[in-house]
């Protein structure tokens, strides 16, 4: 149930996770470059089990931002901010919070098809929720383009959410971003 009324600010918690999730999601992108341009299979695997380990992670903690976005209502508008900035930004979030739904479940996809063991730095093994037929690579293949693109998509999109927070810091000059810092 969404509190009937928002506060001007974010409270703790929706700040705490906003920034934990923007580390780790910067974390994850230099992990999956590395994975990438790994210079021998050794390093990709290393890399790419970092990532996988700190996906899973991140996806709870992107749960957990969900729930709480769900049942606690966000700050009002700046009062002068016009319809069409507001529905842009609440279109940028909306995609931001489907990419960060997408990743991890494409990213898990991939791990399975490659049958390697899931584990969270030896301590939990993340369980397999269903195996891939052997000889079919079209799963693994369209989860993995699903993955990489909707990384990218995500990166465009935290770059407007941050471009958007720089123009009202700078130009509009509104206070804005002082919501998600205090």
């Amino acid at each position: 149930m969404i509190k009937a009324s928002p506060p001007h600010a974010w409270n703790r918690v929706a700040q705490g996770l906003h920034w934990i999730v923007a580390v780790m999601l910067l974390a994850q992108f230099i992990l999956g470059w590395l994975t990438e341009h790994a210079p021998d299979r050794q390093a990709e695997f290393m890399y790419g089990r970092s990532h996988f380990q700190l996906g899973v992670l991140l996806a709870g903690l992107i749960l957990m931002r969900l729930l709480w976005r769900l049942s606690h209502a966000a700050p009002p508008p700046p009062p002068d901010e016009p319809a069409w900035r507001q529905h842009l930004a609440a279109t940028v979030h909306c995609l931001t919070y489907l990419a960060l739904i997408v990743l991890p479940i494409s990213g898990y996809i991939v791990w399975v098809h490659m049958r390697e063991p899931m584990d969270l730095f030896g301590l939990v093994t993340v369980p397999t929720v269903f195996s891939p037929a052997s000889d079919d690579e079209s799963l693994w293949a369209g989860a993995w383009y699903v993955h990489f693109f909707a990384g990218w998509a995500l990166v465009g999109l935290v770059i407007l959410h941050v471009v958007a927070a720089l123009y009202h810091q700078f130009m509009l000059k509104d206070g804005l971003i002082r919501r998600m810092l205090d």
